[in-house]
């Protein structure tokens, strides 16, 4: 996807860390619209991506939370 957030193997294994780099990458292209050729459609969409991040991001958190809480050490 892009030097910051490497693919991985495990993602295609969790499917909210595969949506939220999707949704991400979706993002990416809106903003990009958006910013260089002045498209209100590519604003809205950008937001919406954006909106759909906030609710993964907390969704993979629990997720995370509960995996660490799992772990033995």
């Amino acid at each position: 996807m892009g030097q910051f957030v490497p693919d991985r193997d495990f993602v295609n294994e969790i499917p909210t860390e595969k949506k939220l780099r999707q949704v991400l990458s979706d993002y990416n292209i809106n903003i990009t619209k958006f910013e260089t050729k002045n498209s209100k459609a590519a604003g809205v969409r950008a937001r919406l991506n954006l909106l759909e991040l906030y609710q993964l991001c907390k969704t993979r958190r629990k997720e995370i939370l509960e995996r660490k809480k799992e772990l033995v050490y």
